[in-house]
């Protein structure tokens, strides 16, 4: 009996111990956390960290509707899914030229499918929309005349600044 009880946990204890070295896997240290290598032609369990994603940013001074509408189409082709709680956004844009003008609450009717565009896509998770305070005031344009989902900011160059020194690359 006890020679069963020992050829077992010799078993459970080489099962254990060649877990690790399955065939297509291996775990490598990088820095502080471990990366899942997966060989060619097998299937991805575990998906890529966030962390390991290019964060962008675009730094917008457009003076027409079809310029950010430009944009956007390429923002909504690099939005694969919507983000989850916690995800970073795939982009963040900054809105630091006439183009504030389009988000003005009095202007909607005018610009309806800009807004809601930017709506959608902030609402997806795909962008953080930031909107300079300083351009809002040159234009007569209050803080609470602009949609809430866009992130107000005093300065957009200084936002964008922020940005390049956080990691951020340039869209």
């Amino acid at each position: 009996m006890w020679r069963n009880v020992l050829i077992f946990v010799l078993a459970v204890l080489a099962f254990w111990y060649g877990a690790d070295y399955l065939p297509g896997w291996q775990q490598q240290e990088a820095g502080k956390e471990a990366v899942v290598v997966q060989q060619p032609g097998l299937e991805t369990i575990v998906p890529p960290s966030v962390e390991n994603r290019v964060r962008r940013y675009a730094d917008i001074s457009v003076h027409s509707t079809e310029e950010l509408d430009l944009l956007f189409d390429q923002v909504e082709s690099l939005l694969d899914r919507p983000r989850g709680k916690g995800e970073a956004p795939i982009i963040s844009l900054v809105l630091h030229g006439p183009e504030v003008e389009f988000f003005a609450l009095e202007n909607y009717k005018r610009y309806k499918h800009i807004v809601d565009r930017a709506a959608k896509l902030a609402a997806l998770g795909g962008v953080d929309i930031s909107i300079c305070q300083t351009q809002m005031r040159q234009r007569g344009i209050a803080g609470d005349d602009v949609p809430a989902f866009l992130r107000q900011v005093p300065f957009g160059p200084a936002e964008v600044k922020r940005l390049r020194e956080q990691g951020y690359v340039e869209m």
